[in-house]
């Protein structure tokens, strides 16, 4: 079961998105804010995490910026109401896997965390190194 660090102050929507997810194989971890979602990050080990960038006190951005400070692997996936033109590019540019626009159904969601966890794993499958002695045929 993949697990999500859902961090949205928007209180339907983070429970919307959270019980949605959930439904479909998810363990989510939702946060009303980037405090406490940066306090939870190491006792959760998530597998994937997405955050509205408009957050009261910490920011989205300042949450990402802290996130990649120690981790460059996990994927985030940035999601916001208020969309100006440059947000885009700074998100990708933040280390972010990707950029959603709210309002955004759940199903749209959840096909783009399944599409960046199912990227993930390709990726450690491509650079785990193989066990030794297993496969070599050697006597």
């Amino acid at each position: 079961m993949p697990k999500c660090l859902l961090v949205d102050d928007d209180r339907d929507g983070r429970e919307g998105y959270s019980e949605y997810l959930h439904a479909f194989g998810f363990e989510v971890e939702a946060h009303a804010d980037a405090e406490s979602a940066l306090r939870s990050l190491v006792r959760v080990r998530p597998d994937i995490m997405l955050v509205d960038l408009q957050l009261p006190g910490l920011s989205g951005w300042d949450l990402i910026k802290a996130v990649r400070g120690f981790s460059a692997e996990l994927p985030i996936v940035a999601f916001t109401a208020c969309v100006f033109p440059d947000d885009r590019r700074r998100a990708e540019e933040a280390g972010c896997s990707a950029f959603l626009t709210k309002p955004l159904p759940p199903a749209d969601v959840l096909a783009e965390l399944n599409r960046l966890l199912k990227t993930k794993r390709a990726v450690q499958r491509a650079t785990a190194r193989p066990m030794l002695g297993h496969g070599s045929g050697g006597k």
